[in-house]
């Protein structure tokens, strides 16, 4: 009996219906950090390319944000992938009976904007309860400059015509993650990093079921398979329409259903004294400590936003676990919990003991800052004599009146969560989370206004500290804080941490 190979059978030859070309730019809005695996003078190195030295964007980190973004859109934040994922990316990693992906997403060589160098940030991680910098938490990092460009290319090969619309309608939900701001790329990317948009996109149509559309194929350019006359459009949408009519192919291309509950905050803050995030002087001739800057503008990061955020949120989950009658260690471990199930576990101490990893339900943007400099003299005091510390003489060049205006979102909301979000919101535009560093000399005090829209809520509300919102949205977040206090009644009457 002859048994017949596997790869021999005709059925396991793919079938190419259809094949596309998707090509666009991708770009920076804030810095970005592709980290790699090499060693060098920063603790956190970028990712370059081993030949040209050029920053290196792989087609897997990409299509890993695409995958994920298209699962959010589908099913919901944190929700279990979808059959509809895995027929356009293929099996999931370790899914042995899972089929090859009929997309194709090319590594990318960033080109950085003129007159921009790699940039660099340090990063530390804050004591909750004292508001110090934790011992041995200190590291740097390599950043891109915002303004950096990646090349987009994609190819999808179409098996069969009845799933061509079904196919492109996912891959535009995907990519639309890309231009609308939702999908970010790189490490940091809940506080801010790594945000990006898309421009200049262009679709061509192979068509795989003629000898023509073959041979179009077969005679273009390899690297560059795109027709020169292709027109560009702002979305993968309206390119691949205008393939689409210039192809003379009808289709019915729909957007999915968007299953995510999302809440979004749009906060505008003002600074009217000084703020100081701190960054090394870049040269030898600078003050010693300057604002931190990106792209050569000054910037609020998302990392400094939210510490403060999660500092002032222990602060209240004790307070109203003391109301509660929950203290002592039993508080500790509550706050704790509901902590780290808005913000994020801190992987502290031994790695088998660690929490289990959990991305950050709050993300905070990072936003250019609207501010002049102020370049000032300092001296430390010796607290003995009240004399003058010898070689306590320093600089500093803070940056005052600055506006600032920055996105908080908060994903899968639960109620106390909606709740604990508008307190932290109350004491941040009222002053009373001051932001950045040499907070104890006054400085980072900021006061403003915000428009949330919560998921679930029929409409917008206004949030300012002289008054509260009106009527039935006033009713909405009196119940929102409510569920604060219950939802700390409710593990304290369960023995819940």
């Amino acid at each position: 009996m002859t048994v017949e190979h596997p790869m021999s059978a005709t059925d396991t030859v793919r079938k190419i219906n259809a094949r596309w070309v998707l090509s666009g730019e991708l770009v920076l809005v804030t810095a970005c950090h592709l980290g790699g695996e090499a060693t060098g003078l920063t603790d956190m190195v970028l990712l370059r390319d081993a030949r040209e030295a050029l920053p290196l964007l792989p087609g897997t980190t990409l299509a890993g944000a695409l995958r994920g973004h298209l699962t959010d859109v589908l099913e919901g934040f944190r929700a279990d992938e979808p059959p509809a994922v895995a027929e356009l990316f293929g099996g999931e990693r370790g899914d042995d009976e899972g089929s090859q992906s009929p997309l194709v997403v090319f590594d990318s060589f960033g080109q950085l904007p003129r007159g921009r160098l790699v940039e660099l940030r340090d990063g530390v991680a804050l004591d909750a309860r004292s508001g110090t910098v934790e011992d041995n938490k200190k590291y740097d990092l390599e950043l891109l400059a915002p303004g950096t460009v990646f090349p987009l290319r994609l190819e999808l090969a179409i098996p069969d015509r009845q799933r061509e619309d079904v196919l492109l309608s996912q891959l535009i939900a995907a990519l639309d993650g890309l231009a609308s701001g939702h999908v970010s790329l790189g490490a940091r990317r809940s506080r801010g990093l790594g945000a990006v948009t898309t421009r200049a996109w262009k679709a061509r149509r192979f068509d795989g079921s003629t000898a023509r559309g073959w041979i179009d194929w077969l005679t273009t350019d390899a690297l560059v398979p795109m027709d020169t006359k292709a027109q560009t459009a702002a979305t993968p949408r309206d390119a691949v329409a205008l393939a689409l009519k210039r192809a003379g192919v009808k289709s019915a291309l729909t957007a999915p259903a968007d299953r995510r509950a999302l809440t979004t905050v749009e906060v505008t803050l003002s600074f009217p004294g000084a703020l100081l995030v701190r960054s090394p002087a870049p040269t030898a001739d600078a003050p010693d400590v300057t604002q931190l800057a990106s792209g050569g503008r000054p910037v609020l990061p998302g990392t400094s936003v939210a510490g403060a955020l999660r500092t002032q949120a222990s602060r209240i989950l004790h307070s109203i676990a003391a109301r509660e009658g929950v203290v002592g260690e039993r508080a500790d471990a509550c706050v704790d919990t509901l902590v780290s199930r808005v913000f994020g576990p801190r992987l502290a101490g031994d790695r088998d003991s660690r929490p289990e990893p959990r991305a950050s339900k709050l993300r905070v943007s990072e936003c250019t800052l609207s501010a002049r400099r102020a370049r000032v003299t300092r001296i430390r005091v010796d607290r003995f004599t009240q004399a003058v510390a010898s070689g306590a003489l320093f600089d500093e060049e803070p940056v005052v009146g600055a506006q600032a205006r920055l996105t908080v979102e908060l994903r899968e909301p639960e109620e106390w969560q909606h709740g604990l979000l508008l307190l932290l919101l109350k004491d941040l535009l009222a002053g009373g989370i001051p932001l950045g560093g040499t907070v104890a000399v006054g400085r980072g005090v900021c006061s403003g206004r915000a428009e949330l829209h919560a998921s679930g809520w029929p409409r917008a509300v206004t949030l300012t500290p002289e008054e509260a919102p009106p009527g039935d949205d006033r009713a909405r977040v009196d119940a929102a804080i409510r569920a604060v206090g219950d939802e700390i009644r409710a593990r304290r009457e369960g023995g819940v941490g």
